[in-house]
């Protein structure tokens, strides 16, 4: 009986062993999964949503009059099917990327885009701006997406354009005395022009009629 006591006792305590690393087991492999889980999840949500988005805003901008103002929009290059437009006080200009497609513009407005660091970027440039350029505004709208990025050009004068336009008025007074000034010079020196301001005839010619009469 002391045997079979024995036999009874080394089972249960192998049994109970077993459990133990079972348990053990199934500790070590659960975070593992869940984790797993997560991580495939997570990735799975957030691929089809990245396309459709902007990576580059375009932001606003306050320049002095004269000065050049450089816009930009930019999408992901998994979506890079994109307008980027224009609007200004001469009319709606059209930039679509990839393509690079753009419509005539004005000289002073130039429109690229470019494909780089993962990403679909459309840039519009005005070289010099204007005060009819105060208020003009970008807009840029990617392909299948309802939402879309806006931002506005301010132009402000700082004092630049009364400067210029004093010295172009006191340039043109200045280069007017200088003309006539010439004119009169010339006028001196020249005795074909003095014959054809008094009539062709010198003074000696009047008195040697007057002596013959």
């Amino acid at each position: 009986m002391e045997t079979m006591g024995k036999g009874e006792r080394r089972k249960k305590t192998q049994g109970f062993l077993l459990c133990l690393h079972l348990l053990t087991l199934l500790q070590i492999a659960a975070p593992s999964s869940a984790q797993n889980i997560t991580t495939t999840t997570t990735t799975s949500a957030a691929d089809p949503a990245e396309p459709l988005s902007y990576r580059t805003y375009p932001a606003d901008l306050t320049v002095a009059v004269g000065e050049p103002a450089v816009f930009r929009c930019g999408v992901p290059q998994a979506s890079p099917n994109f307008t980027f437009t224009f609007h200004g006080a001469h009319g709606n200009y059209i930039l679509t990327c990839p393509s690079g497609h753009v419509e005539d513009v004005p000289q002073a407005l130039y429109g690229s885009c470019d494909m780089k660091n993962g990403e679909s970027l459309a840039v519009w440039s005005l070289k010099g701006t204007s005060f009819p350029d105060n208020g003009s505004r970008v807009s840029c709208q990617q392909a299948k997406n309802p939402n879309s990025a806006a931002a506005v050009l301010y132009v402000y004068d700082n004092g630049i354009s009364h400067a210029i336009l004093i010295g172009c008025l006191i340039g043109g007074v200045i280069g007017v005395l200088l003309v006539f000034g010439l004119l009169y010079t010339m006028l001196q020196r020249s005795e074909t022009l003095q014959k054809c301001f008094r009539g062709g005839k010198t003074p000696e010619d009047l008195t040697t009629i007057v002596t013959k009469e």
